[in-house]
């Protein structure tokens, strides 16, 4: 297993995971994962790198809205002499606007390229009518598609809205077949066993993540032991899943080989176990407070409540009760 004694720099997850997902080997092993079903159409030779601002005016009758937009990764991906603008947006956690963030970022590409248009048009003078004066573009005028992947990699499952429609209010059935519903394309690396990667490192990084989401420190031992990781991967899953023993696990020593990691996953094992605990306390130290909350609350004196709760539990209780009230 590849030695790395130095030491792990925690950065926020969003600016690792843009510096991991620029790189075009891996960006297009993603792409061809979800979009082809691991079938290598993009090659990462043809992907450019695309300037993140969308920013764009949106202009009415009376005034003009200003919409300040940055996407996470973009790049061109030339099939020919064409190219289809291809983007990646990192979600840490659900996103209850989704459909309408994704909708609104792709909407502001298509902007970017149709004012593209009609800055060279006004340049060079060459509107070929006057309907295409008022619009900006010539009737010849293309614009590129824009395919948008959300990568979510947070530890429980995406439960916020995959489509447009989801956030809708009912809509009569008359209506419906009006109304232009609007798909995300979302990426979750729970499920890493239904995507076919071929890029180490994307492969590693969804299934390493998700066995630590999953606490299945087993299978990461079974699966990892003396096999080569690069720190950057180790850096990247540690600061996403803040599981710091993870480091620990390939750092081991020369002598301690795969002896090392199972040590390191049966603590970690015991720190879950010991950790699920703590928290089944807490809990049962909470429902304690909102019943003795209730017994004053009903007038119950504290000698009767401290016949059947401790001092403490009463003295917090109170406390509770008087921030409440506060």
């Amino acid at each position: 297993m590849k030695k790395n004694n130095s030491k792990i720099k925690m950065d926020k997850p969003d600016t690792i995971m843009k510096t991991f997902g620029r790189n075009n080997e891996r960006f297009a092993d993603l792409f061809n994962a979800v979009a082809f079903n691991g079938r290598q159409v993009i090659n990462p030779d043809e992907l450019t790198e695309m300037d993140t601002d969308v920013s764009g005016i949106i202009q009415f009758n009376d005034y003009n809205e200003s919409l300040v937009r940055t996407r996470d990764i973009i790049k061109k991906f030339y099939n020919g002499i064409e190219f289809t603008i291809l983007g990646l947006e990192l979600q840490t956690n659900p996103h209850y606007a989704m459909p309408v963030r994704s909708l609104l970022y792709d909407g502001l590409g298509y902007l970017k390229e149709c004012n593209e248009f009609r800055n060279m048009h006004r340049i060079e003078n060459n509107f070929d009518s006057d309907t295409s004066f008022l619009s900006g573009m010539n009737k010849s005028d293309k614009i590129h598609p824009i395919i948008t992947l959300i990568f979510y990699y947070g530890e429980s499952p995406w439960n916020g809205p995959i489509t447009l429609s989801d956030m809708m209010t009912d809509i009569p059935d008359e209506l419906r077949p009006f109304f232009s519903d609007y798909k995300i394309n979302l990426v979750q690396i729970l499920d890493s066993e239904h995507y076919q990667f071929y890029n180490e490192d994307v492969k590693n990084v969804f299934d390493i993540t998700q066995k630590i989401y999953s606490k299945n420190l087993q299978g990461l031992a079974e699966e990892y032991t003396n096999k080569s990781i690069d720190s950057e991967i180790i850096n990247l899953v540690t600061t996403i899943t803040g599981f710091s023993k993870l480091s620990d696990i390939f750092n081991e020593s020369d002598n301690g080989g795969g002896t090392t990691m199972w040590k390191c996953v049966q603590e970690m094992e015991d720190e879950w176990v010991q950790k699920g605990e703590r928290n089944s306390e807490i809990k049962v130290q909470k429902e304690r407070q909102t019943a003795i909350i209730t017994m004053i609350e009903l007038g119950l004196t504290k000698e009767q409540i401290l016949t059947k709760y401790s001092e403490e539990d009463y003295s917090k209780a109170e406390e509770a009760l008087n921030n409440k009230k506060n």
